[in-house]
């Protein structure tokens, strides 16, 4: 299968396109800053691609959605993020934070999903994973900005799968629970601890990798919505 992949060299990013890569796809990456990463994937990989697409450039986002047409993708994986998930309480983030995470997190996704659907009506078949995140489900202090940016996307996710599954495309939101990753900054190793000390172990991006790949290859029993927690 031919693969999309957002954010292709964050943690669970190289992950799955590692793993996904190994088991014979073409894939398709972008990235924003990593180059380094994205060129190490590209020559260890004959079958992956990079695209550098700056989330918070319009013209860069444009860009890669005018390519899709060509690219004839599979499947697509919605999983870049900008931003780090703990702000601060609610009544002191300002709205040019939710502003913001709005135009960097959503409408990009919004624009790649919609050029990958209508590629993807044509041939009857195609396949939506969007990485979701259970702080949604249970928001802590300070995740206000995050769990509602993803919860937009988990809500898109949902309705895509309404609207599309009669045309043979199937839409899934997959929402990992805290994995300890760059993504969260200065916070990283607080967090960890404080995850670690309530649950005994961390999930990994290794693990949440495995069970998306099994999504798309139809290894997993389809659901539109795949919760990952830490395995006991």
């Amino acid at each position: 299968m031919k693969i999309l992949i957002t954010g292709g060299t964050s943690a669970l990013g190289a992950e799955l396109t590692q793993l996904l890569a190994s088991q014979g796809h073409q894939l398709i990456i972008t990235y924003c800053r990593n180059s380094e990463l994205a060129r190490d994937l590209c020559s260890r990989y004959d079958s992956v691609q990079k695209r550098q697409v700056d989330f918070t450039l319009p013209a860069s986002v444009q860009a890669l959605v005018q390519e899709i047409p060509a690219l004839d993708i599979d499947v697509l994986v919605n999983n870049a993020y900008l931003g780090q998930p703990l702000g601060t309480h609610f009544h002191r983030t300002s709205i040019d934070d939710f502003e913001q995470a709005f135009e960097h997190n959503v409408k990009p996704v919004i624009l790649i999903s919609q050029a990958c659907i209508a590629m993807m009506r044509r041939r009857k078949a195609g396949l939506l994973v969007t990485i979701g995140s259970l702080a949604t489900t249970a928001t802590p202090p300070g995740y206000g900005v995050y769990a509602a940016t993803k919860a937009y996307l988990q809500q898109l996710a949902r309705s895509w799968h309404n609207e599309y599954a009669h045309l043979g495309i199937r839409s899934v939101a997959v929402l990992p629970d805290f994995m300890p990753t760059p993504l969260h900054g200065e916070m990283l190793e607080h967090l960890a601890q404080s995850e670690l000390e309530r649950k005994g172990r961390l999930l990994e991006p290794k693990q949440v990798a495995q069970e998306v790949a099994d999504i798309i290859n139809g290894v997993a029993p389809f659901n539109q919505q795949h919760i990952i927690t830490v395995k006991n």
